[in-house]
């Protein structure tokens, strides 16, 4: 088994499994735009606003036949409300995130059965509930 990249909750992302290329990380931040009477407008610091990750990857049933049903899997555990942690394989933990999207397109069909290449990308954004780690 290859080593990883990053884990989501339990579910792993490896070259063996199914892996990503891209994770896009956007910082948000509000700044507040009051139009003072007689005056030009001035921006007021409001806070850090929210985080958002975006993975995207691929997966080869072919060649990786393990990762053909990660995406169900995740959507099944992100259907069911609970964030989950964010771990790269450099040991740095990310926190807990909440799916919000997940795109799956399958392409290159043979013999009526499932598509030999799939790619995907999943939208999330940072979970600010309680600040545990547990569960996964």
């Amino acid at each position: 088994m290859s080593k990883p990249l990053a884990a989501l909750g339990m579910f792993i992302f490896s070259p063996d499994t199914g892996s990503f290329e891209e994770l896009e990380r956007r910082w948000k931040f509000i700044w507040a735009k009051p139009d003072p009477i007689g005056g030009p407008p001035v921006k007021q610091w409001m806070g850090p606003g929210d985080q958002t990750l975006i993975i995207k990857g691929g997966i080869w049933p072919e060649i990786q036949p393990s990762g053909s049903w990660k995406m169900e899997a995740i959507a099944a555990r992100a259907g069911s409300g609970q964030p989950m942690t964010l771990i790269l394989s450099s040991g740095r933990v990310l926190g807990r995130w909440c799916v919000e999207e997940i795109f799956k397109k399958e392409t290159e069909f043979v013999n009526a059965g499932p598509g030999t290449a799939m790619e995907f990308s999943i939208n999330l954004s940072r979970y600010s509930g309680a600040s545990s780690l547990w569960p996964f």
